[in-house]
């Protein structure tokens, strides 16, 4: 599979300035668990299992935030149980933005349309264009109907 050339040269600039700087050992991706609770109850979890005594238990925004900027990979996945269960979601993504980093959610995806509406309704009164040209965007590549 190929990755697009903006985060080949991302992660390639990271590593040859890691080894420039004579640094042996250094992370190229956060595993970020903001929480471990999951809608799904899946046979064979192990998950389930694993994290039976926190699954209540939740990261604070800043803390997710706090680890990425220590940690300072270029990449972080968003994981746990499921992601879009977590509360501050959107502004721990917008806050990895900002730190110019590369995010990937590992999600189920059983929130991706309420999240993807709420976000488009979030951003219509901001930015309407936007909003039209990326709707246009998504119909156009047949990922969603008129």
């Amino acid at each position: 599979m190929r990755f697009p050339l903006a985060l080949t040269t991302k992660i390639a600039a990271y590593i040859i300035g890691q080894k420039l700087r004579g640094t042996k050992k250094f992370a190229t991706v956060l595993q970020l668990e903001p929480l471990h609770t999951c809608n799904l109850t899946c046979t064979g979890c192990g998950r389930i299992r694993e994290y039976s005594t926190s699954l209540k238990d939740m990261m604070s925004l800043e803390d997710c935030l706090g680890a990425a900027e220590e940690c300072n990979a270029p990449m972080i996945s968003i994981c746990g149980g499921e992601p879009l269960i977590y509360p501050h979601i959107e502004a721990l993504v917008q806050g990895l933005l900002e730190q110019k980093r590369i995010i990937y959610i590992c999600t189920n995806a059983m929130f991706m349309r309420k999240k993807m509406r709420e976000w488009m309704a979030s951003q219509l009164s901001i930015q309407p264009k936007f909003v039209e040209d990326k709707i246009g965007e998504l119909i156009g590549a047949g990922l969603i109907t008129d």
